[in-house]
């Protein structure tokens, strides 16, 4: 057999080794729907007939239904390539044809070295040694030229950390000449309250420059080198300070509720921050006069559910860079012409339009191109940093070196350094049995969370972004033997199980946001039940597996939805907030948690007829993913209130009353889920074993 590697995309095909792999996984695939891909890669943009198909998989005496066989070897192959034959990336059907493949292909095979014959060949290879030899000098001497001008490419750029502290590092941002680094720091894993610092790039320690029990963050470091504006937490809503690089009296310059980072103008004159005035309206953009407080706004988003948030000038100041989100998690890159005082000149212009969330963005020196962090999930562990050309309709290119997980991009005006934040959590699936302290049940060094025991108790479904991205996985009872149940181009999660165990329900992100699909427990085509521009996340079955409920934001507020499971037009349940939902094993009444801001993710639990009525509140603080309910009460996850202590409880609905099954330590912060096996001696949860950011440095970087 040849010796080829294709690879298209993320993925590799090894034809010798009968494998495909995607981001270096591999993806189980049966061997004539890989004879199939082999044979499309042979001959790209070329039509296949089917009869060639046919002659390829089968011998001549073979009887099969080949028309079947053929549809059914193709559509198992745009499974595991995660293709669609309505929209398809990679095979492309020509009905009545045959197939052809459509995605760009790189090919690697070994290049046999050919010895050459004959004195007519050694005579012309001595003519043309010369030339070869004057024209190798030339290039050599442009390259040379080349490269002692040119920019160092992504092999040489290395990163470093600035300090590898433990906690959380945010918002850094360089002094004018790039020899230091402001930031905020909370050394702690809550990360809620941080305090400014000021370090050396390089050798030094950290100098405090906050305290105090409020939180400060977003560090700004005005371009004269003079002063650092921060915002600081307050009782209510946020107030932004000014207080000099070496230490000393605070100066307090607005009262708000600021949002995000906070940048100054090239002048040292005015800051660009993003403000919602009060607690209930959307993030527009103003300009602060830093000298008298006065306050110019610069953006009005186009409706309550948009914010304007991020901004940041352009080395000129003559435009303003700004993030727009809309929904959950769809993002999108604007800017703003600016007059010489910093006033807008019209309305802000799309520059980028992303279908994920996008955190910070930077200038070149030049300002020709921009960095930014995006993701294509809402999760921090897949975000990257991006760069892309100053001008609408470029396409961005990814920065590799950097890795994942990258987000918030500065770059200073002067030593050509990129600062960046570098998350560094790891979430993962823990299980507790009785009398047992928890210990692992799966883990990586990537994030699984979201488990769920099939119906028998023998299988669990999680999410896992173990392959590259988030995808549902499937698991035996015990952890072992994992399979991909799902491979897609977007990420996808929170997989729930019919009553049946037949189906699985997850939700999966989009171009136009999160959906909610069903498919076979065993693999198979996904099908779509949620449709439109708004988020449907987090499903859930009805006890008859007729229904899915899930959580949406379409009013503008997420609240709990369901639609039946043959399709057809959503219902909405809950009026008052909704986010997940479980319903009561007799179907009568519906208990969720509500989507609230909180920094452990922990929300009331509430209790709401099926049939209608008013909803009652049951519990103060539950998991906002992490409740299961069962027939005699409910398992839950409580962060205790106001110890910061975290356990596993059980709601007696006989009794009224929680008894604690197991303690969970602290560091269980971030509630990723939480299942009960059918005989009640293993519960799964999901929590993070460590979490962190720390900022890195790059230097030559232009």
């Amino acid at each position: 057999m040849p010796n080829r590697t294709f690879q298209f995309g993320a993925f590799e095909v090894n034809e010798r080794a009968g494998e495909l792999r995607k981001h270096g996984t591999r993806i189980r695939i049966q061997e004539q729907p890989f004879q199939v891909l082999t044979l499309l890669l042979e001959r790209p943009g070329e039509v296949v007939g089917r009869e060639e198909i046919r002659s390829k998989l089968w011998p001549d005496n073979t009887y099969v239904d080949f028309d079947n066989a053929i549809s059914s070897a193709v559509r198992k192959l745009r499974e595991a390539l995660g293709d669609s034959a309505d929209n398809p990336r990679f095979i492309e059907t020509l009905a009545k044809r045959g197939y052809r493949f459509i995605g760009p292909i790189e090919t690697r095979s070994p290049v046999p070295y050919a010895a050459p014959e004959g004195a007519r060949i050694k005579r012309t290879r001595i003519k043309i040694v010369p030339i070869a030899a004057g024209i190798l000098l030339i290039l050599g001497i442009a390259g040379w030229w080349l490269w002692t001008r040119r920019a160092p490419n992504a092999a040489q750029l290395t990163p470093f950390p600035l300090t590898a502290a433990p906690g959380w590092e945010r918002y850094p941002s360089f002094s004018p000449d790039g020899s230091q680094v402001a930031y905020a720091w909370d050394e702690t894993e809550a990360g809620n309250n941080s305090h400014i610092y000021v370090k050396l790039v390089g050798s030094g320690r950290p100098v405090q420059l906050t305290a105090g029990r409020n939180s400060d963050s977003a560090p700004s470091w005005s371009p004269d080198g003079r002063e650092i504006a921060f915002v600081r937490t307050l009782e209510q809503g946020s107030a932004i300070y000014l207080i000099s690089p070496v230490g000393g009296t605070e100066r307090k310059l607005a009262d708000g509720y600021f949002y995000g980072s906070v940048h100054w103008s090239p002048d040292s004159r005015f800051l660009a921050v993003a403000d919602r005035k009060s607690a209930n309206k959307p993030c527009s953009l103003y300009r602060i006069d830093a000298r008298t407080g006065e306050e110019l706004r610069l953006t009005i988003p186009p409706d309550a559910s948009v914010t304007d948030e991020n901004p940041v000038f352009s080395p000129d100041g003559r435009t303003l860079l700004f993030t727009r989100c809309g929904g959950t998690y769809i993002c999108a890159l604007y800017w703003l012409q600016l007059s010489n005082g910093y006033q807008p000149q019209a309305g802000p212009r799309l520059l980028r339009a992303e279908a994920g969330p996008i955190s910070g963005a930077a200038w070149t020196v030049d300002g020709r191109n921009v960095v930014y962090g995006f993701s294509i999930s809402s999760d921090i562990w897949s975000y990257r940093l991006m760069r892309l050309r100053a001008k609408p309709g470029a396409q961005p290119e990814r920065m590799p070196f950097v890795g994942d997980g990258t987000s918030a991009p500065t770059i200073s005006l002067g030593g050509n350094r990129l600062a960046y934040l570098q998350e560094t959590p790891d979430l993962d699936i823990w299980q507790v049995q009785p009398g047992n302290p928890p210990r692992s049940f799966t883990a990586s060094t990537r994030i699984e969370f979201s488990p769920q025991y099939s119906p028998d108790g023998k299988c669990v479904a999680f999410s896992s972004s173990r392959s590259g991205q988030m995808e549902i996985w499937v698991s035996n009872a015990d952890g072992r033997n994992s399979v991909q149940l799902t491979n897609f181009a977007e990420h996808c999660g929170t997989p729930r199980w019919s009553p049946d165990g037949r189906w699985i329900a997850f939700d999966r992100h989009l171009k136009d946001g999160w959906h909610i699909f069903v498919m076979a427990s065993d693999g198979g085509h996904p099908r779509q039940l949620t449709s439109g521009g708004r988020d449907q996340v987090i499903p859930s079955w009805s006890r008859d597996g007729n229904w899915i409920y899930y959580s949406s934001d379409r009013t503008g507020r997420y609240e709990v939805w369901k639609s039946p499971v043959k399709g057809g037009t959503g219902m909405q349940v809950t009026q008052k907030g909704g986010w997940t939902a479980f319903e009561a094993a007799d179907g009568r009444s519906l208990f969720y948690t509500k989507n609230l801001d909180n920094s452990d993710g922990s929300s009331g639990l509430w209790q709401l007829p099926t049939a209608g009525g008013e909803e009652r509140l049951v519990l103060l603080s539950v998991g906002g993913r992490s409740f299961t309910v069962r027939e005699d009460g409910i398992y839950y996850l409580q962060r205790a209130v106001p110890a910061p202590d975290t356990s596993i409880r059980f709601l007696d609905f006989a009794t009224g009353q929680s008894r604690e099954i197991a303690p969970v330590e602290e560091s269980a912060r971030l509630f990723g889920g939480l299942t009960v096996s059918p005989d009640r001696n293993t519960i799964l949860f999901a929590t993070a074993t460590r979490t962190g950011s720390n900022v890195m440095v790059v230097d030559n970087f232009k």
